[in-house]
């Protein structure tokens, strides 16, 4: 189990890094529409995950883009307001609670808000905590240049407790009424 969900989260932290990659070192401008194209395949990797853990993968591919493409539109909504770490904080805490209502459609458990609501918001505050303990990754280069292993680390880290959480094995129990 403990290595089924590291490698889960290491092939998510790994197309992560890809992305900070192409973005880095192919210049891509921020725009919003790359956004959401990034989106779009970062969370597909998610949602391969979810759709894994499931048995249910071209659902799972299915939600995991539909999460990233809500996700990058979060964004670009309130990137204004909030400011841009703030607008991506925000997006992170979107995403993982849209994750959880994919995970529970997967499960054919989305009519049970009980069920998935907590394990989205726990995921959201876990990976949101750790998101941010390592943001650093797109501006703090000491050497002056990119270190890609520590990015893969770094989302390892910042992936890790919401994939965990999304894809523990639960133990299907009725709810008290």
């Amino acid at each position: 189990m403990a290595v089924t969900l590291l490698a889960r989260t290491i092939f998510v932290a790994l197309v992560a890094t890809v992305g900070d990659f192409i973005w880095f070192e192919f210049g891509v401008s921020h725009t919003a529409w790359h956004g959401i194209l990034h989106g779009a395949v970062l969370l597909l990797a998610v949602g391969l995950v979810l759709g894994h853990h499931a048995g249910a993968l071209w659902r799972g591919a299915l939600g995991g883009v539909f999460s990233g493409v809500a996700g990058a539109l979060t964004f670009y909504a309130v990137a204004g307001g909030l400011g841009y770490l703030a607008a991506l904080l925000t997006a992170w805490v979107f995403t993982w609670i849209v994750l959880a209502a994919v995970a529970a459609w997967l499960r054919e458990e989305l009519a049970t808000v009980r069920r998935w609501i907590l394990p989205g918001l726990a995921a959201a505050v876990a990976s949101g905590v750790t998101f941010y303990l390592v943001s650093g990754i797109w501006t703090e280069h000491p050497d002056g240049g990119r270190n890609y292993l520590w990015h893969l680390m770094a989302w390892t880290l910042a992936w890790g407790p919401g994939v965990t959480l999304l894809t523990w094995k639960r133990v299907s129990t009725p709810l008290a009424t």
